[in-house]
């Protein structure tokens, strides 16, 4: 027997909700981990990077993609200003992936960026990340 349109669409509708539901418990999984690694490796090391370079430390939580995204940048603002330049480390959402990312000053500079899975992340890593931009 054929089922109603009613019927088709309500479960479309719960099949829907489940899912969102699922990447709800996902996406709150991701943040505890990784506000953790943010806490215990990535701020102190940015901390510290800031503070030798004469940068701003800034952390960011639940952007569109990431459950925290933390790092230093030059001073001006980092968000309008493409000249400006940082180092990051976005945690993503969904998968324990974290992608490092930076800019040299100046406008014509080229984001650079890296993906390391969030296991892997550990102070050596991000100040291998760091040196590497003063090169």
């Amino acid at each position: 027997m054929a089922r109603s349109w009613l019927e088709v669409t309500t479960d479309e509708v719960q099949s829907k909700l489940g899912s969102n539901q699922r990447l709800a418990e996902r996406r709150d999984s991701m943040a505890a981990r990784a506000q953790a690694v943010v806490e215990q490796v990535a701020a102190p090391v940015f901390e510290a990077a800031a503070e030798a370079r004469g940068w701003v430390y800034r952390e960011v939580h639940n952007t569109e993609w990431s459950v925290v995204c933390c790092g230093i940048h030059a001073p001006g603002e980092v968000e309008r200003d493409p000249t400006v330049a940082f180092c990051m480390a976005e945690f993503d959402a969904y998968q324990p992936l974290v992608v490092l990312r930076r800019k040299a000053d100046g406008a014509a500079a080229e984001p650079v960026s890296r993906i390391v899975m969030l296991g892997d992340l550990d102070e050596a890593a991000l100040k291998t990340f760091l040196a590497e931009d003063t090169d």
